[in-house]
């Protein structure tokens, strides 16, 4: 056994990005982790990391690279460290977990492995005891919660062919399709259909099929149009906005959904938001919010722009081993 690092590692892979970071623990006189109090001094970046996206060999590439970045960010040669948690996005089934680990023993990662739902560090980063709900909207989206039980939930995240709804692909589908629904002449105009044609450098709706079906796992890019939907909502243009509402409709009632099946009506909830979507869109954020106490769901918010320091908070304090 190689001696005590004091290193810890969080790794917080997504359909987007992989983002790593290191940091320094004294395990010995470390009881409770304070997302806040928590110090890194590596931090590392690297491309998707979403197995179903991308594929093992791709997403296990950019593991290694977002590691590697993080200790050259740290100035310090790559070394096992002491404990590691990994939250990564389509990795949820045994299988999958299995292959991770694998990896992770080949390239002599950690001493200690936690693996845990991609969504799960979002809690513990807005709360040490790890206790509300999370819900994400980003490139896709879904909701988790943890009552003070312990137990948890899940709804959606069921990815783009079954659900997503809420998320910046679905916003950014959605108005895709309502540009060559105006195009057809079967759907209200909107402002959306000269914006994403002089987005994509095009004169003509049909330009769009070349664009968007070369590429088969083309979500990242189709997401990318979300923050002109919210640009094209904010100047007036109705069939923006309602896809907007849907949106938030959508994630609202992932958030209900979630407080009925675990009990947590009884008091304020925690809410932590974090993807793109939630993190630049404080509007759409509170839109959730306020549909949720239109139902009597009252909420306390936090925004997590970065969830991997919850990766850190569950890797402190866990004792699980591969």
């Amino acid at each position: 056994m190689n001696a005590s690092t004091g290193l810890v590692l969080g790794i917080d892979g997504g359909g987007t990005k992989t983002v790593a970071w290191l940091a320094r623990c004294d395990f010995p006189h470390h009881h409770t982790a304070i997302p806040n109090a928590i110090e890194t001094f590596g931090r590392g970046r690297a491309g998707s990391s979403n197995v179903r996206s991308v594929g093992f060999e791709t997403a296990l590439g950019n593991l290694d690279r977002a590691v590697e970045n993080a200790f050259a960010d740290a100035e310090i040669p790559r070394v096992m460290v002491d404990r590691a948690c990994l939250a990564l996005a389509g990795a949820g089934r045994n299988s999958e977990q299995q292959r991770i680990r694998s990896w992770a023993d080949q390239c002599q990662l950690t001493k200690s492995l936690t693996v845990v739902d991609d969504a799960l560090p979002v809690l513990y980063a807005a709360a040490e005891d790890g206790v509300g709900i999370a819900l994400i909207s980003g490139t896709g989206s879904l909701a988790l919660g943890r009552n003070t039980e312990g137990e948890t939930a899940r709804c959606g995240g069921w990815g783009s062919l079954l659900g997503d709804e809420g998320s910046g692909y679905q916003i950014s589908l959605a108005a895709l399709r309502a540009v060559v629904r105006a195009d057809d002449g079967r759907g209200p105009t909107t402002q959306l259909h000269q914006r994403l044609l002089e987005h994509h450098g095009i004169t003509t709706a049909s330009e769009l099929i070349p664009i968007l079906y070369t590429d088969s796992n083309n979500r990242v890019q189709i997401a990318s149009l979300a923050p002109l939907v919210f640009e094209v909502a904010g100047s007036g243009d109705s069939v923006a906005q309602q896809i907007l509402d849907q949106a938030s409709t959508d994630l609202a009632e992932m958030v209900n959904t979630l407080v009925a099946r675990l009990g947590m009506s009884d008091h304020p909830c925690s809410l932590a938001g974090t993807g793109s979507v939630l993190i630049h869109q404080p509007a759409f954020t509170q839109s959730v919010r306020d549909k949720l106490a239109r139902t009597g769901i009252e909420t306390t918010y936090r925004a997590i722009p970065e969830s991997v320091a919850g990766t850190l908070v569950i890797a402190m304090g866990s004792t699980t081993t591969h």
